[in-house]
């Protein structure tokens, strides 16, 4: 008997509440297809099943269709003694044959997708699915600033599909709504795509890690105030891209030290100087930018010599040497942070030696580029493994990316695979990539 009105959004959001604090079999122990119930990977299944009490299907409408509610499950794990989300929250397929004709309205992401029951469990690879527990309950209703932005996520997914470029796609193409690969990588499992004969990996609509974080903290309410802007308002027609370019253009051929009077701003001697003073124009009064957060966009502040040459290299996290070796390139450190969504805010010497503003952009790395990075990535990761810490590849090579030093100093160092403490390094963007990628742009 069930013990919900499937009509009902809130009544089902009520229903789903009896799992916090429970595991899957707790509530269901006398349910005798519990018995059956012993694998992995299948936990939301076994939740419509044993829980909900109805057969997991592939329609193409919400799974409560009368209340256009969709059933969904997530991992959370806990990050410094915090609830995060341990990955992406994928939705639905993207038909490229379909797809393209719809409006967002029409579209299978909005049909499947507009209200979202999240049932999210704390993750334990030593457990079977019917024993995790169940943490936070959540009916998710896009806030409109969020979903302002989403449909233009969703739009340049589609439009990407229209030209032809589907194989082009890229996580790092949008802020909070992805097109993440899924399935299997094999050339078998390619689809077609309507404007090209090119096939390309099949791809799910999918909500970034980042953008769940702020579902969890919000549900949790424990989210702080991640950002205070005079102007947080921006107009029809205009995406958040084009408010945060506009926001910077009037200081554009400005000085830092005129930037920071205009803004109010007191420079320190810090290398985070000019991070602050680009917060400063967004109007952004603490520490992160929550539009930037919830899209997981990064943040570079680049300087340039009057010729146009960047100061140096860009420097990323430490590589964790004894995670690489068990890491595949979809699941790398390294993969997920050139998949971000990067705002590169550029600032150049003039002849007389002053720092102005020249220009700023978003940016994501194409995909071509990320090929040429998964080859280094495997060269850096079989030397790791090697214990052949001495043959990195160097920037000189000209290889987009390179690993060298970062540390403290020369004696901060890092237990590596082969036992011994090798010097803390980590991942580096060319400065002649920098430099190419700011000319395109």
């Amino acid at each position: 008997m069930k013990g919900y009105d499937s009509s009902d959004p809130h009544s089902l959001e009520e229903f789903a509440q009896r799992l916090v604090g429970k595991t899957l079999r707790q509530v269901v122990a006398t349910e005798p297809r519990l018995k059956g119930a012993r694998g992995k990977g299948r936990l939301g299944q076994l939740v419509e099943e044993l829980y909900f009490g109805y057969k997991p299907n592939s329609n193409k409408s919400a799974d409560f269709a009368e209340a256009g509610v969709e059933l969904k499950t997530a991992p959370l794990k806990y990050v410094k003694k915090h609830l995060a989300s341990k990955e992406r929250l994928v939705l639905n397929i993207i038909n490229y044959m379909t797809e393209p004709a719809s409006t967002f309205e029409t579209s299978s992401f909005w049909q499947k997708n507009q209200l979202l029951l999240i049932l999210f469990y704390l993750h334990d690879s030593a457990k079977l699915d019917v024993d995790l527990l169940f943490k936070i309950v959540r009916l998710w209703n896009y806030p409109e600033a969020d979903l302002k932005i989403i449909r233009d996520d969703w739009l340049k997914i589609v439009t990407k599909i229209r030209k032809g470029e589907a194989h082009l796609l890229s996580e790092g193409d949008t802020l909070y709504l992805a097109a993440c690969t899924k399935g299997s990588t094999a050339a078998s499992s390619k689809r077609s795509q309507p404007y090209s004969p090119i096939k390309a990996k099949q791809r799910a609509f999918s909500l970034k890690s980042k953008y769940v974080n702020f579902i969890i903290d919000d549900s949790l309410q424990q989210q702080s105030e991640l950002a205070a802007k005079d102007e947080k308002a921006y107009g029809d027609g205009q995406t958040f891209e084009g408010f945060v370019e506009q926001r910077f253009a009037r200081f554009y051929g400005k000085s830092v030290a005129e930037i920071a009077a205009a803004t109010g701003v007191t420079l320190s001697s810090s290398k985070h100087r000019y991070y602050m003073l680009a917060k400063a124009i967004l109007g952004v009064k603490n520490d992160r930018i929550e539009e930037f957060e919830k899209a997981n966009v990064e943040l570079k502040t680049v300087r340039l010599k009057p010729n146009g040459v960047p100061k140096e290299s860009m420097s990323f996290k430490q590589i964790q040497f004894r995670e690489i070796v068990s890491e595949t390139w979809e699941d790398s450190a390294w993969l997920e942070e050139l998949t971000k969504r990067f705002f590169f805010v550029v600032f150049q010497y003039d002849a007389s030696g002053t720092l102005r503003l020249r220009k700023v952009f978003f940016w994501a790395m194409p995909v071509s580029d990320l090929e040429i990075a998964r080859k280094f990535w495997l060269d850096t990761q079989m030397k790791i493994a090697a214990g052949d810490h001495a043959n990195f590849i160097k920037e000189s090579d000209d290889r987009i990316c390179h690993v060298r030093p970062k540390g403290r100093d020369s004696s901060d160092r890092m237990l590596a695979p082969s036992g011994k403490l090798e010097k803390k390094m980590a991942y580096w963007l060319n400065s002649s990539y920098i430099k190419k990628v700011i000319d395109q742009n």
